[in-house]
């Protein structure tokens, strides 16, 4: 209930400033999902989750902007994961090379807080950014961006880290209606408090191709490494072992992509993907854990546009997503389903 007032609230807000041409644009969306298997392992327990987020983006003058972003996740059952994510980052853009590139500088603040009970994940972070984008030609073009961060976990000072991140892309399209991406990303993470870091080094390349006028189809590889240990082992447990940081693991990653736009302004995706990962510490009996995930995720989203002009971009969403997990640690040997279901306004 608490959400829901928050949304109205928030959706009220933002109408008040459109309506007074503010020059400010926002995405609101709010989801409902039931998850049968919450933390993806062997033992499964469910839970429906609340999710709620907001994108807001206020323009200074023609080259600068200040964004806004937060997400609050709910979880009934399990009360003691509620948490939330804000971000505050102001950007400045520039034309350069006499009209072929775009030079993009920015810098930003976040929070992530959780319940008392897991208080060692909450942070504090600055950074700054930059990135270039550069046509070579109207069917060529490079970006390229450098990312800082520093992260201060106040409950856990020995996590607080320092991030260095960049990545080169560049993207290709063909008059066989193909585009061919190509991208390398690199990082490093170093425990300012320990003598600890990781470092990764990824490259990808994703190939899409229309199939039709409202159909296309999307292949990608993905080829992940990383060095060192990015985890900390506290009271016999690695504490902040995400499963989805990026410098946890090793491995690979095929996925295909299909969309179609069908009438009455409903988009059709489905995604089939597998993932093969090597985690960097060692869970059982001394051996690293070795998973590979199967994906199969299906989505639709309906479009509904009404006379006023605030309410033109309004958009029903429903997901679902079947997830099977082979491990050789027997605690991660899982399946999982999730169906989520929500709405979302752009103004």
């Amino acid at each position: 209930m608490r959400i829901l007032i928050l949304s109205i609230i928030l959706i009220v807000f933002i109408i008040g400033f459109v309506q007074a041409e503010v020059p400010l644009s926002a995405e609101f969306k709010l989801y409902s999902a039931y998850v049968d298997n919450l933390f993806q392992t062997s033992t499964p327990y469910s839970d429906y989750v609340t999710l709620l987020s907001l994108d807001t983006s206020l323009n200074l003058n023609e080259s600068s902007s200040i964004q806004y972003v937060f997400d609050i996740n709910r979880f009934k059952e399990y009360s003691d994961l509620h948490n939330q994510t804000h971000f505050l980052g102001i950007n400045y853009g520039k034309s350069v090379f006499d009209g072929q590139g775009i030079l993009q500088l920015g810098s930003f603040t976040g929070l992530h807080d959780n319940t008392s009970e897991y208080a060692y994940y909450d942070y504090r972070s600055v950074g700054v950014r930059s990135n270039l984008k550069y046509y070579f030609s109207e069917t060529l073009f490079l970006l390229t961006e450098y990312q800082a961060e520093y992260e201060n976990h106040h409950n856990f000072d020995d996590y607080s880290s320092l991030e260095n991140y960049g990545f080169i892309q560049i993207n290709k399209s063909f008059n066989t209606r193909t585009t061919v991406q190509t991208k390398l990303e690199t990082g490093r993470r170093d425990h300012t408090n320990l003598d600890s870091n990781a470092t990764l080094i990824t490259g990808s390349i994703k190939i899409a191709q229309s199939l039709a006028d409202l159909t296309g189809l999307q292949l990608q590889y993905i080829w992940h490494n990383t060095y060192g240990n990015s985890s900390y082992l506290l009271n016999n447990y690695y504490l902040l072992e995400d499963q989805d940081d990026e410098y946890s693991y090793s491995g690979n990653k095929w996925q295909l992509t299909l969309k179609h736009y069908a009438p009455w302004n409903i988009m059709l995706k489905g995604t089939l993907s597998r993932d093969q990962r090597s985690y960097n510490i060692s869970f059982t009996n001394g051996q690293k854990r070795n998973d590979v995930n199967i994906n199969v995720l299906l989505e639709l989203e309906k479009r509904i546009s009404f006379s006023n002009p605030l309410l033109q971009n309004i958009s029903f969403y429903m997901q679902f997503l079947h997830k099977n997990t082979r491990s050789n640690d027997p605690n991660f040997q899982s399946a999982t389903n999730i169906l989520s279901i929500g709405s979302g306004i752009s103004f």
